[in-house]
């Protein structure tokens, strides 16, 4: 039953459920709870996952991403963080970001961790629907906070795309279109 209480608490951002988990549970919570609130489109909950005083992201290894492709890689504000994902993101009609096989390690108030990530994107079309999956790993730095632990570095690590790679560009499009 404890594992059923965890799992369900992981997501909800209790503070009395917060409070109850260990270090690396909030940690894994953290970085598990971007790709999950970013595929329910709760914006908010994305940025609450950021450091308030900003996160690098590194997309370099993915020349198409919507942010962290330039040569400098700027701390960018949770709200610049969401902003930028919401150029693409909401032109799918579905996105699943499963994120697992993490490894945490926790030094006084920093935490890194690596994680593999396989991110499914779909999109409808004329024949059905079209998919792109970009497979990889991710690499994030965390602080610790009075508010509980909060992405300051974000690397994702393009290892391979399934699918049709012209996916985010008619997202992206799909995005600037209905505005």
């Amino acid at each position: 039953m404890k594992h059923v209480l965890t799992a369900a608490l992981l997501f909800t951002g209790s503070t009395a459920a917060f409070a109850e988990m260990s270090d690396e549970q909030q940690v894994l919570n953290a970085i598990n709870n971007v790709g999950y609130y970013a595929d329910q489109g709760e914006w908010d909950q994305v940025a609450a996952q950021f450091h308030p005083d900003g996160a690098v992201l590194d997309y370099t290894s993915y020349a198409n991403a919507s942010a962290g492709t330039s040569a400098e890689l700027p701390s960018l504000l949770p709200t610049e963080i969401v902003a930028a994902w919401q150029t693409v993101l909401p032109g799918y009609d579905r996105t699943h970001h499963l994120i697992g096989t993490e490894s945490v390690q926790i030094n006084g108030d920093t935490a890194t961790t690596t994680s593999n990530i396989y991110a499914t994107h779909i999109l409808a079309n004329d024949e059905g629907e079209d998919t792109w999956v970009f497979i990889g790993d991710y690499q994030h730095e965390l602080a610790k906070t009075n508010d509980g632990w909060k992405i300051t570095f974000m690397r994702a690590n393009l290892r391979a795309q399934l699918g049709n790679e012209n996916l985010p560009a008619l997202a992206t499009t799909r995005v600037s279109t209905a505005r």
